[in-house]
């Protein structure tokens, strides 16, 4: 199984190559814009390896929540490639990536929204026990299993998604045609033309 991973949904992107149960991941800690350089991240990845883009059995994108840009960057290039080869595509959410370290564990997963709001969900045992959604993190974690380790850009555990964990759990799943991008709450230009 070749799976060609994205995640884009955070300020640090980062691609990943899932082959066969080894993943290979590129961090893209950079100046330019997702849009400009996960693509070629990507490539470089891909050609390290010795494959192409029609090499792949699937490709996998993180589809948030997160930067409503980012979704869309990742999303955007996993539908493309799937069309163009005519291979499936899947969907991972950020805040299951988060979780996926910790397999086994209560994972509280959280990613940080600004003006003390968040996104969460949590994980109990590598199941979903509440599923993600738009919070106020204070309130959300008010109420946590004395075993629930925390873990989330709003968090004590700053960690961001990562396309490997994308592309490790894309493994376990069967994809579709197209996905769609996670969205918990409407994005800032939505909210003000709603005034």
């Amino acid at each position: 199984m070749k799976i060609l991973a994205f995640e884009t949904t955070d300020a640090v992107a980062s691609v990943a190559l899932y082959l066969d149960g080894e993943v290979y991941e590129t961090l893209i800690d950079t100046d330019r814009r997702h849009a400009e350089s996960v693509l070629p991240a990507a490539e470089a990845l891909l050609s390290l390896h010795g494959l192409s883009t029609a090499d792949m059995d699937a490709f996998a994108a993180d589809v948030g929540p997160g930067s409503f840009t980012g979704v869309r960057i990742g999303v955007c290039m996993a539908n493309a490639l799937g069309a163009a080869h005519g291979k499936p595509v899947v969907a991972v959410n950020a805040l299951e990536t988060l979780a996926e370290p910790f397999g086994n564990e209560t994972v509280c997963a959280l990613i940080d929204a600004r003006n003390g709001n968040g996104y969460g969900a949590i994980y109990r045992n590598g199941a979903e026990a509440v599923a993600p959604c738009a919070c106020v993190t204070a309130e959300f974690t008010a109420d946590l299993p004395a075993d629930c380790r925390m873990v989330g850009t709003a968090t004590n555990d700053p960690k961001m998604p990562s396309a490997a964990a994308v592309a490790r759990i894309a493994a376990q799943r069967t994809g579709e045609k197209e996905i769609a991008p996670l969205y918990l709450k409407l994005s800032q230009a939505e909210r003000l033309k709603g005034l």
